[in-house]
């Protein structure tokens, strides 16, 4: 069966949780209330489907004009290297219009992926580290 992709379904938390867990994309899975509100306060979340157990999940903000961030992206690893995680980026920069300037923070067990997959590195950005 086909995966599916969706820009219209946010799923439980507690589905975010397991493929966050599965993936490992480091997150505070433990604290499934800030999962949700984490999500509540994304305006992008695409989605990528198996029937219908979650396998794919891509978290982020947009301005819809000038600026996007792409917060979370996480592919089950029995779905790895299948394109799942490079059709989530494509649909998120094409979705939202190329006047848009996608960013994002690339984990450590990611760094590689994203050159391999064409995005460009940034040498211009500062963090305001959080404390949890």
């Amino acid at each position: 069966m086909p995966i599916t992709y969706r820009h219209d379904l946010r799923p439980p938390a507690e589905e975010i949780v397991k493929l966050y867990d599965a993936s490992p994309l480091f997150r505070p899975t433990r604290d499934v209330e800030r999962i949700r509100r984490m999500y509540d306060g994304s305006n992008v979340v695409l989605t990528a489907w198996d029937d219908h157990r979650l396998v794919g999940i891509l978290r982020g903000w947009t301005d819809f004009a000038y600026d996007g961030y792409v917060c979370d992206l996480a592919v089950h690893p029995d779905y790895q290297k299948q394109g799942i995680g490079r059709e989530l980026l494509r649909r998120v920069t094409d979705h939202y219009g190329t006047q848009v300037q996608w960013v994002l923070r690339a984990s450590k067990i990611a760094v590689d992926y994203y050159k391999h997959i064409g995005w460009e590195p940034i040498e211009n950005g500062w963090c305001w580290r959080r404390e949890g």
